[in-house]
């Protein structure tokens, strides 16, 4: 820059400098969002502004004395001025919303000497909410496009600051009247918006925007593609107005930012395997099956990603894919899905332990038990809902819950323990099924840590919502520590034991599209699948099966980096998809389930190895 940049700006090198630091930080809202040319989407002005967009951008010609919106002049309609589509729309929501702020970016197609008179005259209703040094107010109004020269910029009111794609040339003066850089991205790098910048496009363009941000100013590209990709490079890289014709797409994508990224503060370590018993052809005496519901392979790499890289389900040598569908639908939900692999049919939706008419069916509990081993139903929900029931009640609406609890009562698993204490106080014929569990000889347990000290083998253990509240909300170990217990307390027994555990809450980040959710439950359940692997390797004779039901919230990961634990992802949908699941396998007959298969292949090999 031929005066500013080499003195003037310099006065102002600490707060360039500062603004450079917090723009590489900053929390983005869809308020850094730019609604570029917004006059030509279906809803001038009220679509960006409801979405929440900092920033909105009109393109104006002089017409008979007046500020008409349209991009080429065959546009220009009577019905679409600045007054109409602009003026009097922010005038009611500014008097109505006294909290919100907004950059409105005029840009003059032609002759500025016609259309800046205008712009004076006819914003004039706006002024007491403009903002300019000394008037801290809530709209700034930047010109942009055929702007002025830099000499006469400052003949223009204090309200008025002008958009540049240049830094050369200005004095003080007039770089006090800039109020937003913008350059061509192809200044820096031609990009089709797929990928990511290599190292020497990063510092070309870098370069740029420190340039600007050192000389305190704001800066925006434009000429971008319009992709998740690029809005991602865009805010990557610091700059301070991400633009967009897709308002609805950026607008969600800011929206969602909080819940769509995570960085994991400390890795945990993970148990490495000795393999000794795994892939062995010899007697299973002990089953773990681990279901991480809604966990699909999005979820494990998110979850390896924030772990620096390690995983204890990464160290399972034997792995397949499992199909998932139901018998009436192409989407599986959890009680079709927990039922294929607890008793071995394809059955309709919604449906628990029961075949397609509502026959009820037999599930890998029952068969354990009759080959004398001890069985454990452990989850982190409700123990009426979807997964847990499978193994233990039938019904042809997972609804139920009531018929639901009373059928624990006809179980033979050994110890339970989940949450929903109420669904299993309602009587059924004058008794509650904790009633009849008395009877039957359980103890019942409500506090968590009497469930983890009881010398008890009978237990129905019902929690409190609060004992099993979502990891990121303060749970503790409980799954990892319910493993330890039950693998204590079977460890003894001369038959063995069946146990299904689940990591109950992955499918709930799913449902919420929040990446922190799934992946600090995935990591809570990793925890509890390295434990169950060292048992394992401990006892010799113990298979471990770790898979889900199906995959929920359609998650792709845009983003990531392995060394830091971050990890930005993207959900398609808040319910579940119908993706295959990965199926790992550990310790003996893990070779049994390579390839990829139905999900009631699962309880067919399984079955096979209960003796």
């Amino acid at each position: 820059m031929v005066k500013i940049i080499r003195t003037a700006t310099m006065l102002a090198l600490l707060t360039g400098m500062s603004i450079a630091a917090h723009a590489q930080i900053k929390a983005y809202t869809v308020a850094d969002a730019h609604s570029h040319n917004d006059y030509k989407n279906n809803i001038p002005f009220y679509r960006a502004y409801e979405k929440g967009f900092g920033s909105i951008e009109a393109d104006v010609y002089a017409v008979n004395g007046q500020l008409m919106v349209a991009h080429d002049k065959k546009e220009i309609s009577a019905k679409r001025s600045l007054k109409i589509l602009y003026i009097d729309p922010l005038i009611e929501k500014f008097n109505r919303d006294p909290q919100r702020h907004l950059r409105l970016l005029i840009e003059i197609k032609e002759d500025y000497k016609a259309i800046l008179p205008l712009v004076i005259s006819e914003l004039k209703p706006l002024e007491k909410y403009f903002a300019y040094d000394g008037h801290p107010g809530r709209l700034s109004i930047v010109m942009t496009g055929a702007v002025p020269p830099a000499a006469v910029m400052p003949n223009y009111p204090d309200w008025i600051s002008f958009d540049v794609d240049h830094l050369d040339g200005f004095t003080a003066a007039q770089w006090k009247k800039i109020g937003l850089v913008s350059f061509p991205l192809s200044k820096y790098v031609h990009w089709n918006g797929k990928g990511v910048f290599n190292a020497d496009e990063i510092k070309r363009i870098k370069g740029g925007i420190d340039s600007v941000h050192n000389a305190g100013k704001k800066v925006r590209f434009y000429e971008t593609p319009d992709t998740k990709s690029s809005w991602l490079a865009m805010l990557r890289l610091g700059v301070d107005v991400i633009g967009t014709d897709d308002i609805e797409g950026l607008g969600n994508f800011l929206n969602r930012k909080e819940k769509s990224e995570y960085k994991a503060p400390e890795p945990y370590v993970i148990y490495h395997p000795s393999y000794k018993s795994d892939g062995t052809v010899k007697k299973v005496k002990n089953i773990i099956l681990c279901i991480g519901d809604g966990m699909g392979l999005s979820q494990l790499y998110a979850t390896y990603s924030a772990n620096r890289g390690q995983l204890n389900i990464f160290q399972m040598l034997n792995m397949g894919f499992s199909v998932t569908y139901s018998a009436d639908a192409y989407i599986t939900d959890s009680a079709a899905g927990a039922t294929a692999f607890a008793s071995g049919q394809k059955t309709n939706d919604r449906a628990i332990g029961v075949d397609p008419a509502g026959k009820p069916l037999r599930s890998l509990a029952d068969y354990s038990a009759d080959a004398g081993k001890k069985t454990a139903d452990i989850v982190v929900c409700e123990l009426t809902d979807a997964t847990p029931a499978a193994f233990y009640a039938h019904d042809s609406e997972r609804s139920h819950s009531t018929n639901i609890a009373n059928q624990i009562v006809s179980s033979p698993v050994d110890i339970f323990l989940g949450s929903a204490y109420k669904d299993f106080t309602q009587p059924v014929d004058g008794q509650t099924p904790i009633d009849k569990m008395k009877q039957r000889g359980y103890t019942i347990i409500r506090n968590f840590d009497d469930f983890l000290n009881t010398p008890a083998t009978k237990i129905l253990a019902l929690m409190d919502d609060s004992v099993t509240r979502p990891k990121m909300d303060g749970r503790g170990n409980y799954l990892p520590l319910a493993l330890k217990k039950v693998t204590q307390t079977f460890k003894s027994a001369p038959n063995g034991f069946f146990m299904m555990i689940e990591g109950s809450q992955i499918d709930h980040g799913g449902h919420t599209n929040n990446l922190k959710q799934v992946i600090t439950e995935n990591s809570d359940f990793d925890r509890m699948v390295g434990d169950a692997l060292r048992f394992a390797d401990e006892d010799g004779e113990t298979l471990v099966i770790v898979t889900a039901d199906h995959e929920t919230g359609g998650l792709t990961l845009l983003d990531g980096n392995i060394a830091k634990g971050y990890v930005w992802g993207d959900f398609s949908t808040n319910d579940h998809t119908g993706t295959p699941v990965p199926i790992f396998a550990y310790g003996p007959h893990s070779l049994d389930f390579r390839g990829v298969f139905n999900n009631t292949e699962i309880f067919n090999k399984l079955k096979a190895l209960i003796k």
